[in-house]
């Protein structure tokens, strides 16, 4: 089946349409949403500039609608814009990285029907510690690019995450509630590389800025692509 994946930057979005490339579909087109209000219900806001290199890491176009931002408006605003890159791109599904947000299922679900679209989010109520895990384990590179919880540092933000710090996740769902893959808005994340980037993957330095109590951000502030075969470093932190 030919698919549009729906792109945040984050590992979530991005492991859902690896995924189905190795179930034999064929991916298409990458979708990025643009809101106009920094405080949407539905879409992330974070690096979202982003995107563009990663689409070019992974070959495949990218198409980047924008809506409002305001509360169920902007379901209103994507599906018709769906609807018109169905019949520009010749897709029959569109692939989301939804895995607990029952808010997020139901309005793309709702989004795709009307736009004559099946949608499809291979990672739905999967275990969090095994989506961790496997994101690490099919050579995932990412970051966290902003935290928003109890428990959280900015030594969490601007570094390649590890396999360790699943553990200290476990630790911090446990003592403070956060949730281990961040669909409850506790952490935003960032591709650097994975098996969907072909033979690029990227670079980007930036500043750590504190956002609020328990809050963190990564502002990229600049991203290249670099071969994959380099030894060039992931991240780099501005002083």
């Amino acid at each position: 089946m030919k698919f549009a994946a729906l792109i945040s930057g984050g590992k979530d979005s991005l492991f859902a349409a690896y995924y189905m490339t190795i179930q034999g579909w064929e991916p298409i087109l990458l979708v990025r949403i643009l809101p106009r209000a920094p405080d949407s219900y539905l879409f992330h806001t974070v690096n979202l500039h982003v995107v563009e290199k990663q689409a070019e890491c992974a070959n495949l176009p990218l198409a980047s609608l924008s809506v409002s931002g305001v509360r169920e408006v902007e379901v209103k605003e994507f599906s018709s814009q769906l609807s018109r890159l169905k019949e520009e791109h010749d897709f029959e599904a569109l692939v989301t990285g939804g895995v607990w947000s029952e808010y997020q299922r139901v309005r793309f679900d709702s989004a795709c029907e009307a736009a004559g679209l099946r949608c499809f989010s291979p990672l739905w109520h999967k275990k969090p510690e095994t989506l961790f895990k496997a994101y690490l384990d099919h050579g995932f590179k990412f970051m966290f690019s902003g935290v928003y919880a109890l428990g959280f540092s900015d030594t969490w933000v601007g570094r390649l995450i590890q396999a360790e710090d699943l553990q200290k996740l476990v630790e911090l769902n446990q003592r403070y509630g956060v949730s281990i893959i961040g669909e409850g808005g506790e952490y935003e994340s960032l591709v650097l590389d994975c098996p969907l980037f072909q033979y690029k993957r990227l670079s980007v330095s930036g500043r750590k800025k504190r956002t609020g109590a328990y809050s963190y951000e990564f502002v990229v502030e600049d991203v290249q692509t670099v071969p994959k075969l380099t030894s060039s470093e992931y991240i780099h932190v501005l002083s």
